[in-house]
């Protein structure tokens, strides 16, 4: 029984063979290539178009702020004189510089709202307040402890500081951010296990060397 398939199958073999036999006219096909490359050949490629003058815009690097060095010698001398900040720690780092409180100062246990009546971030905002430098809040959770989300302790916690930053009279953008445990190692290897341990849970002030953005 021959099939429909079979049949268009015969019929494909058919015309294959016709074609096989068939005899290619050499002329006419040359012709046609002749044809075929004379009409290609016009369309050439089109020259494009190149700019003669780089117009792209340079990049605009943030003006510079007041001198870190200055600005940790008048901390030094202030510090000491504000008995809120009294366990705050000065750090100096390439572009930067922190002061960075043990979270126990600011919070209670767990806690994201400042305790008591939030004197040392008030002091904080208060020496801040005449600062050209753009600065954030960074605060740290410690590794090990039973917390829901490290992460978003610590962002609660830097986003209370930065709220009381504003209140004391800062008035400059201040970025809150929360690391977690993430950073529970880049404390001084130089500090004691005992101190190592308290600014495990801390709030860094970071005052970078560029100028802040000015108030729109």
């Amino acid at each position: 029984m021959i099939t429909f398939t079979d049949l268009v199958a015969l019929m494909l073999t058919f015309f294959v063979m016709l074609f096989a036999m068939s005899t290619l006219e050499t002329q006419k096909w040359q012709s046609l290539v002749d044809s075929l490359a004379e009409n290609l050949s016009a369309v050439g490629e089109r020259p494009v178009a190149v700019p003669q003058a780089d117009f792209d815009m340079p990049a605009e690097s943030p003006p510079p702020g007041t001198d870190l060095d200055y600005v940790a010698g008048l901390l030094r001398e202030q510090l000491p004189a504000m008995p809120s900040l009294d366990a705050a720690e000065l750090l100096r780092a390439d572009d930067r510089l922190l002061i960075s409180l043990p979270a126990d100062l600011l919070f209670a246990p767990d806690g994201v709202e400042l305790a008591g009546d939030a004197a040392p971030a008030q002091a904080l905002g208060a020496a801040m307040r005449n600062l050209p430098n753009r600065i954030e809040v960074a605060a740290h959770g410690a590794p090990g402890r039973p917390d829901a989300s490290p992460w978003e302790l610590s962002l609660l916690r830097a986003r209370a500081v930065a709220a009381a930053l504003a209140r004391a009279g800062y008035d400059g953008p201040v970025a809150a951010l929360g690391y977690g445990e993430g950073r529970s190692r880049a404390l001084p290897q130089s500090w004691s296990p005992q101190r190592r341990r308290r600014f495990a849970r801390r709030v860094d002030l970071v005052i970078h060397d560029t100028a802040r953005e000015a108030p729109r």
